[in-house]
């Protein structure tokens, strides 16, 4: 066959697949810009219709104006409170997953323990921050024991359940070549485990940044929480509604983090590699 046939050929597959792309990423920039699109159609909407003053509703662009002209004062402040995030999340981790462990691995600590975390989960924040002002004081630990609080439970049920999810015929094996708990641990428990802890993440990961902000608005001096208590009190609705876009942008990019980070961590999707 010519050269020039195979051109001919070769043509209409281009064609067909070229496309692809071009319209990948218009999905992808339209699933973005639509939700934009609508939050300010409906902001706009409820300052026209609603008569609140503008300290109750401010516009949007004087919220965005915000974030330039008082960007030192927030920066300073979101540092403080991604730090007691970040604590929080790590000790709420290290207190799920290792209460999952133990109670898979002593089945009686369940039955001893898990009502008592049943019952921290519930303790409303107001008490727990108390609680904690009164023996640590106005800390980034303080703050970060809510955050921990709030934040572990999920990381304990979604381990326990991914410990439970481990096929029993592969335990079966381990058990005929007389493995060890760790080697059984680390070669099927903890691989089938590893995909309900991220999922964990994405509730906990986005939960301590709202946590810490709300610990913070409760007892801090320091931190986004207090930047919106300040702002109460100098009528700044405009700082309030800053500190509210910030805290949702960090949500949904800690929440976008972990997706991506879970799609290439879990072994049950070959293909999640090639489709993130």
């Amino acid at each position: 066959m010519s050269h020039a046939a195979l051109d001919t050929v070769a043509q209409p597959t281009e064609r067909r697949h070229a496309p692809r792309f071009p319209l990948a990423w218009a999905g992808t920039v339209f699933r973005v810009v639509l939700p934009i699109l609508s939050i300010l159609g409906l902001w706009y909407l409820a300052i026209l219709f609603s008569g609140l003053p503008a300290f109750v509703i401010p516009r949007p662009e004087r919220v965005l104006e915000t974030l330039v002209t008082d960007h030192d004062l927030i920066a300073t402040n979101l540092v403080s409170t991604l730090t007691v995030a970040t604590l929080g999340l790590l000790i709420a981790n290290v207190v799920g997953i290792g209460l999952a462990i133990l109670f898979d691995t002593i089945p009686l600590t369940r039955q001893a323990l898990m009502p008592a975390a049943i019952t921290l989960r519930n303790v409303p924040y107001v008490a727990l921050v108390t609680v904690l002002m009164l023996a640590i004081g106005d800390t980034p630990w303080s703050k970060a024991g809510v955050v921990a609080l709030a934040c572990f439970f999920p990381v304990l049920v979604n381990t326990m359940q991914g410990l439970r999810a481990a096929d029993e015929v592969l335990l079966d094996r381990m058990r005929i070549l007389n493995a060890t708990w760790w080697e059984t641990f680390r070669s099927v428990r903890l691989p089938f485990a590893v995909p309900h802890i991220i999922a964990a993440q994405q509730i906990a990961g986005t939960s301590a940044v709202i946590v810490a902000i709300s610990a913070e608005w409760m007892i801090s001096s320091e931190g986004l929480g207090y930047v919106i208590n300040r702002a109460m009190q100098t009528y700044r609705g405009d700082q309030v509604y800053a500190v509210a876009l910030i805290a949702t942008t960090l949500s949904l990019a800690v929440y976008g983090l972990v997706h991506w980070i879970g799609r290439r961590l879990d072994w049950r999707e070959p293909q999640g590699k090639e489709r993130g």
